[in-house]
């Protein structure tokens, strides 16, 4: 399995940090001003020391796991085949429900900034056809599609930050002090719940191919979406200020489509855009592959593309009816979907692993 679909550590990281870039974008900077205020831009920096945290103890929990399991694999061990499977289901469950809200919060998006009159429907539908068609194909092909976008995305996204940056006010961003520390860790708590998604694509762990004796590196993915989240906060609150990044719906986009170059204002939105819709389109088929590798798991099956379809029917499903309106939808998206999230990638994935370490299952 490992060797006819096998990436290497590298681009499994790539993968992940080019899918996190989809929730990071979308909740930024709102989500951490709410907590923190004007001081939302220090906010990503303990969120990375939590991940470092996580990172720290799922590697130790997938040290002498062998090459060719996943955390599917982990997850029976731990627990043994009955309740192991029932875990994975759950999961598998969860985040086809995930994958569904990402379509939805993706047309959302979209709708709010860019088509005003347009129907979430199509949207969704194009995007669950092309991430089912490579959910369904090889992790090694979505891996280097993703190696290949990231210098791009990364390009885009600092040339637009760096042209904002004559527009920023230090008066907007200071003064911070150690009154606001309690705010920070608040403001910390999204942004830590996106980085703790890396989480789930251990479950593609069973396709990385290892070599003795080598550490897992997966430390410069977090550091790359600490900097993308201190750049978004940063920027965005220095630009408008904490009053209107609070009240304004898609704060960043609002931002970056006054920029001026060269004292002209540059229309820049529809590079952004784009980088929304492929972030988007790379975590929905991340999320579809990583269900169907579950499923395949699950089910004992040898290959996992017979799953990626209904999962994506199911997934649909979930991005159709996972509210009726846009205010249900927003209560999904700053209450129920974080808290759903953190407490699979942070309590109990985890605390099964930690089971298994215990009884000394791998």
């Amino acid at each position: 399995m490992g060797k006819v679909d096998g990436i290497t550590q590298r681009q499994l990281t790539v993968l992940i940090f080019v899918s996190l870039l989809s929730p990071m974008i979308r909740i930024l900077p709102t989500s951490a001003v709410v907590f923190a205020g004007r001081a939302a831009w220090l906010a990503p920096l303990p969120a990375f020391l939590l991940g470092r945290l996580l990172l720290a103890a799922m590697d130790a929990f997938g040290k002498n796991v062998p090459e060719g399991a996943g955390l599917a694999d982990m997850t029976e061990l731990a627990l043994g085949g009955g309740l192991g499977r029932a875990f994975n289901v759950l999961t598998a469950l969860w985040l086809t429900f995930y994958a569904g809200f990402v379509c939805r919060s993706a047309a959302e998006r979209l709708l709010a900034t860019v088509y005003p009159n347009g129907s979430p429907a199509v949207f969704i539908v194009v995007m669950l056809l092309v991430a089912v068609a490579v959910g369904a194909g090889s992790t090694k092909a979505l891996s280097r599609t993703a190696e290949v976008l990231m210098p791009i995305l990364v390009g885009v996204l600092a040339a637009v930050l760096l042209s904002a940056l004559p527009d920023v006010s230090a008066e907007r961003l200071l003064p911070v002090t150690l009154q606001d520390g309690k705010r920070v860790l608040y403001g910390s708590l999204p942004v830590f719940n996106v980085l703790a998604g890396f989480v789930y694509f251990l479950y593609l762990g069973g396709r990385v191919r290892k070599k003795p004796g080598a550490r897992p590196r997966r430390f410069p993915w977090l550091a790359g979406l600490t900097a993308v989240a201190l750049g978004v906060t940063f920027f965005t609150l220095g630009t408008i200020g904490e009053h209107l990044a609070v009240s304004m719906e898609n704060a960043f986009f609002i931002v970056i489509r006054n920029i001026k170059v060269f004292g002209v204002v540059e229309r820049v939105e529809a590079v952004v855009v784009a980088v929304w819709v492929v972030t988007d389109f790379i975590f929905v088929a991340a999320l579809l592959m990583i269900v169907s590798e579950i499923w395949r798991t699950v089910t004992g099956a040898k290959k996992r593309a017979a799953f990626a379809a209904p999962t994506g029917v199911l997934a649909g499903a979930a991005a159709f009816f996972i509210a009726e309106g846009v205010f249900d939808f927003q209560k999904w998206s700053d209450v129920l979907i974080p808290a759903i999230n953190l407490s699979f990638a942070l309590v109990l994935i985890p605390l099964v692993c930690a089971v298994g370490k215990l009884r000394k299952k791998y």
